[in-house]
């Protein structure tokens, strides 16, 4: 469930943004193979690159994994 919308979610962000595979490599210095693995589901990022794309993308990690990031434990 949370792998599906991540892959989904990547994709989305940087389509939205406008920028290619290869402009996110650039700006972010995540290697082009990496985040073409990300985006197809074959890997998950470290929680380091996670937070960078959630930065570069403008979006939080909550949305890009799909929870909905409540701030209190039940």
């Amino acid at each position: 469930m949370y792998r599906e919308g991540l892959v989904s979610r990547l994709r989305k962000a940087r389509n939205d943004t406008g920028f290619t595979q290869r402009e996110v490599a650039e700006e972010t210095g995540i290697p082009n193979s990496t985040l073409a693995n990300y985006e197809t589901g074959r890997t998950e990022p470290n929680i380091e690159n996670l937070g960078i794309l959630a930065d570069f993308y403008g979006v939080s990690i909550d949305w890009l994994i799909g929870t909905k990031g409540q701030n209190k434990p039940k």
